[in-house]
């Protein structure tokens, strides 16, 4: 890297923070705590019975064994289907 492109690259990097708010750690936590708010009231809850639960499950677990899972990946899905 040439000193020109080096000094570039450091010009671009001090407009780009100037641009950037910058937040406190208390600030940081409230804004991310209030996006998390706002998704959960986009969720609305799908219940399923115990036997499309398992049909699913055996779906699952028979595509995984088709493609070759790895066996640690197929045994939990026997788990979950046991349960």
């Amino acid at each position: 890297m040439s000193n020109t492109e080096a000094l570039q690259w450091a010009a671009e990097a001090d407009d780009s923070l100037a641009r950037n708010e910058i937040l406190t750690d208390d600030e940081i936590i409230r804004t991310v705590t209030a996006e998390d708010n706002d998704d959960d009231d986009d969720v609305t809850p799908v219940k399923i019975s115990h036997s499309e639960a398992v049909a699913a499950l055996n779906t699952s677990l028979q595509r995984a064994e088709e493609q070759n899972f790895e066996a640690h990946k197929i045994m939990l899905l026997r788990r979950l289907r046991d349960r």
